[in-house]
């Protein structure tokens, strides 16, 4: 039993022709043309300054809301109360 598809292709078969050199008309090129990058740089202040402001915010609420504690520079020794009471009288 043979391949209906093998024998058509038998049929239909025809010799392969070696090419030597292309033939291009004048004014074609085999390569693709090469396309000029548009200047797509676009700036957007207000999202440029809305990401400057939410990576600054956390340092700038330390800033702000930093209490400024008074330096100790002695040392303060604490008495019993009954010391207290006696260097009272």
């Amino acid at each position: 039993m043979k391949d209906p598809y093998r024998e058509l292709a038998e049929k239909h078969k025809q010799p392969l022709e070696k090419v030597t050199k292309p033939e291009v008309e004048e004014g074609e090129s085999l390569q693709r043309p090469v396309h000029k990058k548009a200047d797509k740089q676009t700036h957007y202040p207000l999202i440029t300054a809305l990401l400057v402001f939410f990576i600054a915010s956390p340092f700038i609420a330390v800033y702000a809301f930093k209490e400024e504690k008074p330096v100790v520079n002695q040392i303060v020794n604490e008495q019993p109360d009954q010391a207290q009471e006696e260097s009272a009288q």
